[in-house]
């Protein structure tokens, strides 16, 4: 990095003094120290990080100005150009770590080598890069940015009443509207001295409107906040009307990229998290929420004093609003000999930082306990005042990390005329002798889980049994009386359990348990579901119950490694529920639902506005996962990582299948392989290619076709985003032997012609007294020779009529 340095400013404060005037000394002296700071930063070394939190909270400007003429920043990727003034943050500890700039600037970020990068800028822009003037910035940084732009720096005792004005609204509007903590942040890389450290930068005034650029190198705000956890450290993010952090840009270090790898965020983490003991105080409904946990934890590294946990998230960010009101505090933490430590939270943060009196050394056990307490109700019916849902049903107790797998003992102390619907083994369930009229009831879930969650109701229990092999094993539904018929739900809860263990391996958790919760949609947590009101007799819901029972599986035992992998969970449940469907209800139901998932991908996104344009298959590919979801494709993360990711899933069910039997157990012994081999551990979309590579040389399909592995076909249906359409255009033709001859076309539309795009399809062919054949053609490019020898004068042919190639259309014409 070759950064242009500024010319000598031209401050007429420096030019008036003569040469032997006192003052002028003092003024040298002081930019002797000015240059002294910029070139030797210190380590934040105070034990007092809660005053160090407030200095970089509540500090302004005061460290000096400069005025630069196309100076040139480079963080990564991105190139920043300022011409104008430079009105530096007031040291703190003897290092400054913000400024802001008022002049002309423009910002440029070049598109990392990945071609999904490309489609979305030019999806969100209109652009081929990122790029924007600005008029204003304001800069929060602990690596070497003092270095390139505060070189020449002087005293300036009264920085313009803008420049103060948005260096004080930006920590606060960065937490009203997002949830984000810029200081905490700070403070996370000042207190574990963190190499390289973070850069934000707000840009505002240009064409662009207000945007932000992140490099955060040990990926916590994008994982936190964004997100973002595939381990790209760079993000480049807007907040837009409808209160989304919507990502114009994001990508890994160009180290990462010059060495072909990275890690995942994951890799990031500072402890690791083996059991929780929590007590959940959920007497009075109408009251806050008061949750003690007790946090077994383990240093993954030496250094840390500053760990940072999530709290408060939400998935969805029509949640703001609910945020800002329905909020859970951590009113204390201390370690197990009850040494305090310090919790660093502001109203309405989403997660929150605790100090450590000292710092950590690698494999160092410790415990740490919260206490926790807010107004999380989510209660449609309050005015009865008879059961108690969390807001978010994973972000109510503080975690590190994403999805890290912990044990976990719940103790909830509650009304003795309710029940708690909570995850793995009911220990006890007894009166609280401390409290009358209370009840305590302890629930433990010994197998490491990502997650766990609860509801609290005047539940009334239906209970049953399924079998696992020799064993049986408990199958229940808290169902709320006049809400739900609970006998119907338990019944598909047990045959779509028995299904899926035939399918995909044995039911892994101690109980299977679902409660009624009063809301749209469906969650499948380990061992525990929530389910709406969901029990009429139709293929909608037992796809729907399916699909919740099968994220045992696919998110459960088996969790998705990053955002990029998310099609693993939804894309394989739900075809896991159109499998159950098949059986439950019929084949032409299944195919019913599967010309809806078709159709859904056909139509154009949902926009801000209205409308968008194209099709919602070609928003993106299947490993943007939230990502799809955009001001422009509102519907596109729902229709492609599930319904795309389910129907890709069922291509690989076709490739796994042998035409001429049928028979599709090889599709089920790789899915089962990739549950034993990445059980209670988190799988990634190439972990799931390397197991589908070994399968799929096994069946009569790759060895008949060559098919080598399945590099190909995730090439085209999961990183990329074209929808192809197939049309086979045939004659029949009498042999000299007195056999047919189906010559014809193969013709394959929607893709690239630069791509050698492949694909095999099936053609089922009826003859005379209602016999049936198959066979496989091949689609190669524009257009591929067909000819097929028959045995008979057939009396209809079509292409693929049980929908196992995803298309936007599939037709067949006789010539």
């Amino acid at each position: 990095m070759n950064p242009s340095h500024p010319p000598i400013p031209s401050d007429p404060r420096c030019l008036v003094a003569p040469k032997s005037s006192p003052w002028r000394t003092a003024v040298s002296v002081c930019l002797g120290l000015f240059a002294l700071l910029a070139s030797h930063p210190a380590r934040a070394e105070t034990t007092d990080g809660a005053t160090l939190y407030r200095s970089l909270r509540d500090g302004g400007l005061g460290g000096g100005a400069v005025t630069v003429s196309h100076l040139v920043l480079h963080r990564d990727r991105v190139e920043i150009i300022f011409d104008g003034s430079f009105y530096f943050a007031a040291p703190v500890e003897g290092r400054i770590l913000g400024a802001v700039f008022i002049g002309r600037g423009s910002l440029r970020a070049t598109i990392p080598p990945e071609s999904r990068e490309a489609a979305n800028v030019k999806r969100l822009l209109d652009a081929d890069v990122v790029a924007s003037d600005f008029r204003t910035a304001v800069l929060r940084f602990t690596d070497d940015t003092l270095d390139v732009i505060g070189a020449g720096r002087i005293p300036d005792p009264a920085p313009p009443s803008e420049a103060a004005k948005r260096w004080q609204s930006l920590a606060p509007d960065l937490l009203d509207s997002s949830g984000i903590n810029l200081p905490a942040r700070v403070l996370v890389s000042l207190m574990n001295n963190e190499q390289p450290g973070v850069f934000f930068a707000q840009l505002d005034g240009g064409k662009r409107g207000r945007f932000n650029f992140l490099f955060d190198p040990q990926c916590r705000l994008p994982t936190t906040h964004l997100g973002i956890n595939a381990g790209e450290k760079g993000i480049i993010f807007q907040l837009t009307d409808a209160g989304d952090n919507e990502v114009w840009l994001a990508f890994h270090s160009l180290a990462d990229y010059a060495d072909r790898q990275s890690q995942f965020s994951d890799h990031f983490d500072l402890v690791d998290t083996g059991h929780y003991e929590m007590k959940i105080d959920v007497r009075d409904f109408s009251a806050p929420l008061r949750v003690e946990a007790t946090l077994s934890l383990v240093a993954r590294g030496d250094g840390a004093r500053a760990i940072p946990f999530e709290l408060n998230q939400h998935v969805d960010q029509s949640f703001l609003l609910i945020r800002q009101h329905k909020w859970l505090k951590a009113t204390s933490a201390r370690l197990a000999d009850g040494v305090a430590a310090t919790v660093i939270q502001e109203k309405g943060e989403v997660g929150l930082t605790v100090l450590l009196p000292a710092a950590l050394s690698e494999g160092q056990r410790f415990a740490l306990t919260f206490e926790e307490e807010g107004d999380y109700s989510y209660n449609p019916h309050s005015n009865t005042l008879y059961e108690y849902f969390p807001v978010s049903n994973e972000h109510w107790y503080p975690r590190h990390g994403v999805l890290n797998r912990s044990t976990y003992d719940l103790t909830f102390r509650h009304g003795s005329d309710y029940r708690v619907g909570a995850p793995g083994v009911l220990v006890d369930r007894a009166p609280d002798p401390a409290h009358p009229g209370e009840t305590l009831t302890h629930w433990r879930m010994a197998i490491p889980v990502p997650l766990v969650s609860f509801a609290v109701a005047e539940y009334t229990p239906v209970v049953g049994v399924a079998t696992r092999g020799k064993d049986t094993f408990p199958v229940e539904f808290y169902a709320l009386p006049n809400r739900v018929k609970g006998d119907f739900v338990l019944a598909e809860m047990t045959n779509a359990v028995h299904f899926f263990s035939k399918l995909f391996g044995d039911y892994p958790f101690p109980t299977l348990r679902a409660v009624y919760h009063p809301r749209s949609f469906g969650q499948g947590f380990p061992g525990l579901l929530f389910l709406p009101a969901a029990d009429l007799s139709n293929k909608r819901t037992f796809k729907f119950i399916a699909h919740e029972t099968s994220h045992q599986w696919w998110g459960d035992v088996v969790t998705w490694r990053s955002y990029r992998d998310q099609w693993l969970s939804e894309g394989f449940a739900d075809y896991s529920g159109l499998l159950y469907v098949g059986l439950r209800d019929s084949l032409e139901a299944r195919l019913k639902l599967l010309s809806i998932l078709r159709a859904d991908l056909r139509v154009a996104p949902r926009s801000q506005t209205g409308m968008g344009e194209g099709q919602l298959a070609t928003v993106g590919p299947l490993i943007y996962g939230h990502r799809l979801r955009t001001r422009e494709s509102w519907d596109g993360y729902q229709a492609l990582v599930y319904g795309k990711g389910a129907l890709v899933l069922r291509m690989l069910h076709f490739l796994l299948t042998d035409q001429r039997t049928g028979e599709g157990q090889a599709f089920f012994d790789m899915m089962t392989d990739f549950v034993n081999r990445h059980r209670n551990r988190a799988a990634s979309t190439e972990d799931f290619l390397a197991v589908a590579n070994e399968h799929i040389v096994k069946t009569a399909m790759a060895q008949r076709l060559g098919i080598k592995n399945l590099d190909w076909f995730f090439r085209q249906w999961v990183y990329q985003s074209w929808f192809p359409s197939y049309r086979l255009d045939y004659a029949i033709e009498r042999a000299a032997d007195g056999s047919y001859l189906l010559r014809g076309t193969l013709q394959q539309g929607g893709v690239p012609a630069s791509e050698n795009w492949v694909m095999p399809l099936p053609v089922a062919m009826e003859f005379e007294g209602g016999k049936v054949a198959r066979a496989i053609v091949v689609a190669r490019g524009a257009a591929a020779p067909v000819e097929l020898r028959l045995p008979a004068k057939p009396k209809r042919i079509e292409l693929d009529p049980e929908m196992w190639i995803l298309s936007s259309e599939t037709s067949t014409h006789e010539r």
